[in-house]
């Protein structure tokens, strides 16, 4: 009886670092999204220190949720959001019009990654 007892309990506990972990990745995804778009509103106004300020600030935090993450599922594809983020960083110093279409493959692999991260019954099985 005692270990049905103590495997709901195990059970119970991964349930909720699971649910834990996709909020995290839910609100640290809407940040990344949100600080692409700031550097974005920056370029546009033509304000090079603050889009580089926002490009750094962006490259920083993608960097420590990496080093943050025990376990990543796919990290080809985090390779992938590393080398786009490091491409908004780099056409932000350049202020280089490429910054809106790494902008926009930057978000689209962060929504990708945010969706590959969310249990689904399909995942599950």
């Amino acid at each position: 009886m005692n270990r049905i007892i103590i495997s709901i309990v195990i059970l119970g506990v991964m349930s909720v670092c699971c649910f834990m972990s996709v909020g995290y990745v839910d609100s640290f995804t809407d940040m990344l999204c949100d600080k692409i778009n700031e550097v974005e509103k920056a370029f546009e106004e033509q304000d090079k220190e603050r889009s580089s300020k926002a490009a750094e600030e962006l490259l920083n935090e993608w960097n420590d949720f990496l080093d943050m993450a025990i376990l990543v599922n796919d990290l080809g594809h985090s390779l992938e959001i590393t080398s786009s983020i490091a491409e908004v960083y780099s056409f932000a110093q350049e202020q280089n019009e490429e910054l809106y279409a790494a902008c926009d493959r930057a978000q689209a692999q962060i929504k990708m990654f945010r969706d590959m991260q969310t249990p689904t019954l399909w995942k599950i099985l």
